[in-house]
Order: structure tokens, then C-alpha cells, then sequence
């Protein structure tokens, strides 16, 4: 991998060192991560573009660097890499990194393929595939068969109120796939990891993932929505990414998909009690900024 660098970087490696799949290396004061890539050739256009619209706004993100051939990406073994040089220090992200991004004036309209802000479509294909394997294969995935109604009822609440939602008054803004309280800024200011989507999209994901956790969230849900402007539709969009359950379907996925096991499942399931208290405190908390629709379940504060 050494000799592949130098032949289409023209970079002499100081440091060597391979996670799993990346390949990690210095060349003076310079950080480097060869990551593998699996995704389409327009969509890694489209992200340096982006990557090169952030940089031009004064953030500083990594860099996808093109090499001796002016490609994007390299095929080494035969398989396709993306170099990135690392751009900032790596230490776990904070709510100012997420509001930065959350302020970032997108045209949407340049970025088609990476465009994720069809949830409706999205959520509907993600449940729908969901519910085929367990009608499917049910006995093979005992905690998933067990927990699904639960989740599929919540996911179809989110999915009723995106309908209500007028999009022209939710901007886009670059944002992540997934992000958490354990994301560093190697993740987070990665073009490979960006796309377009609604610009609440980070900050509920964050919250997504703590939703499992004893921790005082609506304090992050003030600062964040008072060092911002939202319409009364972004704050609704908002609660409705908070409440959905990415962090359940993405395991759901990865246990069909034998990436994981159900103990990953069943840790989360555990926690549903605490989950549900998190939920309906931001919900009575999120009408001192907007008219909230009506969720019966989320109304019984009995529980805390």
C-alpha cells in the first residue's frame, strides 16, 4: 500500500498505520486516511464540490485530495480508496461544530445525488424492508420480532406529521448520514461522510443517541434552538428527527445484514423506559417554541 501511495500521490509516508479498512499516514506536519469507497462516482463528485464550497465560506474541513491522474478516487487491489488530508485536530465534536453546519447557505439544486431529505420515501422503504424480513425470517431474529410493533408505530407517527410539513420553509444545509456524541471531528469534517438535507438533521440525530441515557437534554434543545432561527416548521421537523428511531432500524439492518447481533438490540430495548421519558419531556418542552401537534401517548407526564 506504501509503494501504491507514492505511485499515484507522490507522497513519501513518515508514519504508517491500517484500521480495519483505512490507512492512516503522516508525510511532515501532514495527516493523511486513505479511506475505502463504495459509493456512485457522481455522488463523490458532488461532495468535493461541496467540499470546496465549505472551505470557500472560511470552514475548515478536510480535503479530498485528487491523485497524479486528477481523479477523485484510486483503485488499489481492486478496490476504489479516496484520500483525505486531515484538516483539523481530532477531538469529539461539540453543539458549536453542529451549529456551524447547521448555518451553512446551501443551494440544493447543485447536489441532487446527495440530496437526503425525502424522509417520507425514505422511512417508508426503510419499515417496509424491515417488515418484509421479519415476515420472511422472523425465527432468525428473535429480539427484532419481539420489539418491532414498537418501533414501527413510532416510526409511522413521524411519518403522519412529515405530511404536514411545508418544505419551503425548512432550508437545507450540508449535514451528516449519522452522527452521535461519540462522533470526532475525523467523522464530522469528512466529505465523504457529507450530504444535503434538512439543517436540523445533526442536531436531532445528536439527540437521537441520547435518548437511551440519563442526561439533561433539554438544556442542548435551548441552546440550540436560541443560537438559531427557525420557523415554527423547522422546530416541528426537529422534534420529528428526534423521535424517530434511526439508532433502532440502523442495528435492525446491521443484524440482517450479519453485521452485528441482537445483544446490540437488546441493550437498546432495555433502555425503553428511559427512552420515553426523554421523549415526552422534549415534547412538552418543544411547545414553548412551537404549536406541536397532538401525540396522545407523549401526553401522560405521569412517568416523570
Amino acid at each position: 500500500m506504501k509503494n501504491a501511495i507514492k505511485y499515484y500521490y507522490n507522497i513519501d509516508i513518515n508514519e504508517f498505520h491500517q484500521y480495519n479498512q483505512e490507512f492512516r499516514f503522516n508525510n511532515a506536519n501532514n495527516q493523511y486516511i486513505l479511506f475505502p469507497y463504495n459509493g456512485i462516482d457522481i455522488e463523490l463528485e458532488e461532495k468535493y464540490k461541496l467540499q470546496l464550497y465549505i472551505n470557500s465560506i472560511g470552514i475548515n474541513c478536510h480535503t479530498i485530495k485528487k491523485n497524479n491522474n486528477g481523479k477523485l478516487f484510486t483503485i488499489i487491489n481492486n478496490k476504489k480508496y479516496v484520500l483525505i488530508q486531515i484538516q483539523t485536530e481530532t477531538r469529539p465534536i461539540t453543539i458549536n461544530d453542529i451549529i456551524t453546519f447547521t448555518n451553512i447557505n446551501i443551494n440544493a439544486e447543485y447536489f441532487n445525488y446527495i440530496n437526503r431529505s425525502e424522509w417520507y420515501k425514505m422511512w417508508k422503504i426503510k419499515v417496509d424492508y424491515i417488515e418484509y424480513q421479519i415476515t420472511q425470517f422472523g425465527k432468525k431474529y428473535p429480539a427484532i420480532r419481539e420489539s418491532i410493533d414498537y418501533y414501527i408505530g413510532i416510526s409511522e407517527t413521524c411519518i403522519s406529521l412529515l405530511t404536514n410539513i411545508k418544505k419551503s420553509k425548512t432550508p437545507q444545509s450540508c449535514m451528516h448520514n449519522r452522527i452521535s456524541e461519540k462522533t470526532t471531528t475525523i467523522e464530522f469534517f469528512n466529505p465523504l461522510n457529507f450530504i444535503i438535507d434538512q439543517r436540523i438533521r445533526d442536531f436531532g440525530e445528536y439527540l437521537t443517541s441520547k435518548l437511551y441515557e440519563q442526561q439533561d437534554i433539554i438544556l442542548l434543545i435551548d441552546t440550540y434552538i436560541k443560537k438559531n432561527t427557525f420557523s415554527q416548521e423547522e422546530v416541528i421537523l426537529l422534534f420529528i428527527r428526534i423521535m424517530y428511531p434511526s439508532n433502532y432500524f440502523d442495528i435492525c439492518e446491521e443484524i440482517i445484514e450479519k453485521k452485528s447481533s441482537e445483544e446490540k438490540l437488546k441493550e437498546l430495548i432495555e433502555k425503553i423506559n428511559i427512552f420515553e421519558i426523554n421523549l415526552k419531556k422534549i415534547y412538552q418542552h418543544i411547545k414553548k417554541y412551537t404549536l406541536a401537534p397532538e401525540i396522545e401517548w407523549l401526553k401522560d407526564v405521569s412517568q416523570y
